[in-house]
């Protein structure tokens, strides 16, 4: 696991080194330790600080711990990250103050933020009391990807409370993929990633201000988030109908329809969009002596050739090829599989 820390270095050259770190562990960000900084840190000079850093799949996880500082990804850094990616911290010790599209929050040790690297932002993180060093565990997810579980909510600077609820369930799960990394194969990471970003998701959509706000189409847009995650839940269990997943989030039938009405879809076209999904996952991170068959089963597609032309449909490709480029769409040609799925059901 590739390891970072300014300890051997000089006060001198702390500072210009751990914006190298920061931008390698994390996306490009300017650190500065001014006089406010300074009068609430034990360390008087330097830039002390360490990273630990590995891969899940598609996401990148790291540890990080430092002094108190100001971390800045502004205009000219949002121009130089060199990916579009969404940042979930979960801070450990210390506290951050964190700032992203006229929002602020306070994040306490336990807690859980969201920034996205495609806008300014801004954290300053503090030491804890009784410690040196702050600490948090950050989990860099492709935008495309979280875009594609959370759809329009407004997310970022927004303090995700874990010491019950659904965010507990983040926060534990985001602390045992961290220590189980290394012991994990690639079909199980991807797997364990997907699982991740639903629930951090979910949980986004509960405590996000949008998902909180009056305003009926926010509301509407949290409840096709959870619809989904109900859908996708039920479909290895059998037929899935409008009133059992209107059943699973509490609404009725009538509503359940107007939320997919009100976008220009149906309850069957997410239905299928959710069916291809799962199949595509199943393709990646199963392995090749899988049959095919069986996967088509486990998501509801008749047979081979019932999935075979819903993928020619909407990928332009078949499963075997799908599984050969290994989820890679852009090998054949077509647009990534996150927007092509945007459009399933139209």
């Amino acid at each position: 696991m590739p390891y970072w820390s300014t300890t051997d270095l000089s006060v001198q050259d702390q500072a210009a080194y751990w914006g190298d770190v920061v931008c390698e562990a994390f996306t490009p960000l300017s650190p500065k330790r001014g006089q406010t900084q300074l009068n609430r840190s034990i360390f008087t000079e330097g830039l002390p600080g360490w990273v630990r850093s590995a891969p899940l799949a598609e996401t990148n996880c790291a540890e990080i711990a430092s002094c108190t500082q100001l971390l800045t990804h502004g205009p000219r850094e949002v121009r130089r990250s060199p990916t579009e990616a969404v940042f979930v911290n979960l801070q450990l010790d210390g506290t951050c103050y964190g700032e992203q599209d006229d929002r602020r929050c306070i994040v306490p040790a336990g807690s859980i933020a969201v920034f996205d690297t495609t806008r300014p932002y801004r954290l300053e993180f503090t030491e804890p009391m009784a410690q040196r060093s702050w600490r948090v565990l950050s989990f860099r997810i492709p935008r495309d990807r979280w875009q594609a579980s959370v759809g329009d909510l407004e997310f970022t600077s927004t303090t995700i409370d874990t010491n019950g609820g659904p965010g507990s369930v983040a926060s534990a799960m985001m602390a045992s993929l961290w220590q189980n990394l290394q012991t994990l194969d690639q079909g199980t990471a991807t797997r364990l990633e997907s699982s991740f970003t639903d629930v951090l998701a979910a949980v986004t959509a509960v405590h996000s201000r949008a998902a909180l706000e009056s305003e009926s189409g926010q509301r509407d847009a949290a409840l096709r988030l959870l619809v989904r995650k109900q859908i996708r839940t039920m479909i290895p269990r059998g037929r899935v109908t409008a009133a059992d997943a209107a059943r699973a989030v509490s609404i009725s039938v009538r509503s359940l329809h107007r939320l997919f009405e009100a976008e220009s879809s149906s309850f069957a076209a997410c239905v299928r969009e959710e069916r291809l999904r799962g199949v595509m996952l199943d393709l990646v991170s199963s392995p090749n002596s899988l049959p095919l068959y069986e996967i088509a089963a486990r998501w509801g597609f008749y047979d081979n050739s019932h999935l075979t032309r819903a993928f020619q449909r909407h990928l332009g490709c078949t499963p075997t090829e799908y599984r050969a480029a290994g989820g890679r769409v852009g090998r054949l040609g077509q647009t990534s599989a996150t927007h092509v799925l945007d459009n399933i059901g139209s």
